[in-house]
């Protein structure tokens, strides 16, 4: 192992002793018996080389480094993350970059696939510190090093670092990259073949700002002689895990040549016939991964017109796959195929998994605008009525979640008639996941529906939800109302919520009077300072003399959060004295949250 010793360089002098001492405990740390201290000592290889100066970092400092690469994964990937810190400065100049390759070469050859990302994001960082020489001259010979040895991660490496190089190197010289590029597309490793397959279209993407967008559609282009034949290859490999690749090689292609490339005979010829075929292929493969993946991406596939291989995916046997392609319903659908698109999911409605029936809840709302107010009614609503009495509650909630979008499509009355009686159903459904998941969706709906709307159907709803015999539906009763209160105002506030909230103050049950407490201090982080002051302050500290203890201590609580909302003579003359009062209490626990509420009430004070 190489030597790196503690002692600084006269280039770089030391001066002050602390500083060396630094040092000293750094480069130490590279040989320290602590993970942990490798691992941060190598997270500082930038402040190592300044100690050591531009001639130690070169042949000390990088060959130690090189010699490290059997430590721990966490030390590697701490050195694969600190290397681009090492700039020509460090180094003596950008004659000398191409010394970081070494180290980082070793780096991409490990096991680990995180440190060797965490090269390769590195090596990008590097390479545009080299010397153009530097490119032929070291960082090809580099990849080919890594494109041919023995182990599978090198050979990983180069696959995803290759592209990197294609728009560095002349075209005289591209041949031999694309060579060693075939090679790794077809090698014997699947996984070198997967990741071969991730760089095709980046591979393209390379070329053409290499070498010009002008001739890549000719007949003897390397589209034609390398990339397109590459493509059908991989699309037919023996595993899965290369095949699905395809989907994204298609887009990432298609998306490449049409932006470089003016509309016309050849181009439509490449996507047409080289392209869309083997795109065609994935939707209908015997593995239902690459199906999957397919129907995952199809919104990005809308310019190909495939509405039938969308409706097969949507109908597939798997319901993986069907769920995914109804996850992009709403960017499919469109205008030319939309009678297509309603055939299909009237079947879907009656899907035998409940995780499809919900995909399908949560997207439908979100294509009423394509079928407009008419077709909605017709072919629409009747699926979502259906779908709004499924037997699975996550099914309900998900089209109900979706309701606001409806509005404006077929307005308020026709919404009111058809959908939202359902909704009043569930929301007072037995099981109180359900109910909490319609309070959840209140604010939104009130938002999208109007306060006159919503003061009709639901204001009294919210208001029964605070009585609730589930303390978590309380609780989220009195958020919602916050939520409420400042989505329609202070005045609605007041004259809706404000009554009812006077009467839990003198439920005889304390739960509901502890939800009173619970609401006031929600209510009023919506709320003026001079509204909290008049109108919420005066509720809180009439219950400081309950006869509960759960309901004086959370007064005092209640009195710590409100004194954020009130001014200092306020907290001073009115809240202080309450808490002095609460503090003599006979019960420890109103005593202690008395004093907590005390000390916060005294800084605010202080402050002003």
């Amino acid at each position: 192992m190489s030597a790196l010793s503690t002692t600084s360089s006269p280039a770089a002098p030391m001066t002050p002793q602390g500083d060396y001492y630094l040092l000293a405990g750094i480069i130490d740390g590279l040989r320290s018996d602590s993970l942990e201290i490798r691992s941060a000592s190598a997270a500082r290889i930038d402040e190592i080389s300044v100690g050591l100066g531009p001639q130690r970092t070169r042949n000390e400092l990088l060959p130690f480094l090189s010699d490290s690469i059997d430590d721990d994964d966490l030390v590697l990937l701490k050195l694969s993350s600190s290397l681009p810190l090492l700039t020509p400065t460090h180094l003596g100049g950008a004659e000398f970059m191409h010394l970081l390759l070494q180290p980082l070469q070793l780096l991409l050859t490990v096991e680990e696939s995180s440190v060797r990302t965490a090269a390769i994001e590195s090596l990008e960082k590097i390479v545009p510190s080299l010397p153009a020489g530097d490119i032929d001259q070291y960082l090809s010979p580099m990849l080919t090093r890594l494109a041919t040895q023995e182990w599978f991660t090198a050979r990983i490496s180069a696959s995803l670092i290759l592209p990197l190089l294609i728009p560095l190197t002349e075209p005289a010289n591209l041949p031999p990259l694309l060579t060693l590029f075939t090679n790794l597309c077809n090698d014997d490793t699947p996984m070198v073949r997967r990741h071969a397959s991730k760089s095709l279209g980046a591979v393209l993407d390379g070329l053409v700002k290499g070498s010009g967008a002008d001739n890549i559609l000719s007949a003897d282009s390397a589209l034609h002689t390398t990339i397109l034949p590459l493509f059908t290859t991989l699309s037919c490999d023996d595993q899965d895990s290369v095949r699905l690749q395809t989907t994204f090689n298609c887009i990432s292609l298609t998306e490449t040549l049409t932006k470089t490339q003016k509309a016309g005979p050849a181009l439509d010829a490449v996507v047409q016939q080289r392209i869309l075929p083997l795109l065609k292929g994935c939707i209908g493969d015997r593995s239902w991964r690459v199906r999957w993946t397919v129907a995952s991406n199809f919104g990005s596939l809308t310019d190909f017109n495939l509405t039938a291989e969308y409706v097969s995916l949507v109908t597939d046997n798997e319901s993986e796959v069907r769920i995914a392609a109804l996850s992009q319903l709403t960017t499919v659908t469109t205008d030319a195929n939309k009678d297509e698109i309603l055939e299909c999911i009237k079947k879907m409605k009656e899907d035998p998994v409940d995780t499809v029936r919900g995909e399908l809840a949560g997207g439908i709302t979100g294509i009423a605008d394509v079928f407009g107010k008419d077709g909605t009614t017709e072919g629409l609503l009747p699926i979502m009525l259906a779908l709004l009495r499924d037997e699975d509650s996550e099914v309900r909630l998900r089209l109900i979640s979706g309701l606001g979008k409806l509005n404006n499509v077929v307005g308020l009355d026709l919404l009111s008639q058809s959908l939202l009686p359902a909704v009043m159903d569930l929301a007072e459904d037995g099981k109180w996941r359900v109910r909490l998941a319609i309070i959840q969706e209140v604010p939104r709906l009130a938002n999208d529906l109007g306060v006159s709307f919503f003061q009709d159907k639901f204001c009294a709803l919210c208001l029964a939800w605070l009585s609730d015999d589930c303390a978590s539906i309380r609780a989220a009763a009195a958020e919602n109302l916050k939520e409420l209160t400042t989505l329609f105002g202070k005045e609605w506030c007041m004259e809706r919520i404000m009554p009812f909230i006077h009467e839990l103050r003198t439920n005889n049950s304390y739960l509901r009077r502890l939800t009173c407490l619970h609401a006031v201090e929600k209510i009023s982080m919506s709320l003026e300072q001079e509204v909290v002051a008049s109108e919420m302050l005066p509720m809180a500290v009439g219950m400081a003399t309950d006869t509960v203890p759960n309901i004086r201590f959370n007064v005092a609580k209640t009195l710590e959060n409100l004194c954020s909302k009130c001014g200092s003579d306020v907290v001073a003359e009115s809240i202080v004295p309450v808490l002095d009062s609460l503090i003599e209490d006979s019960d420890v626990d109103v005593k202690y949250f008395a004093r907590t509420a005390k000390e916060s009430a005294q800084k605010i004070i202080q402050a002003a």
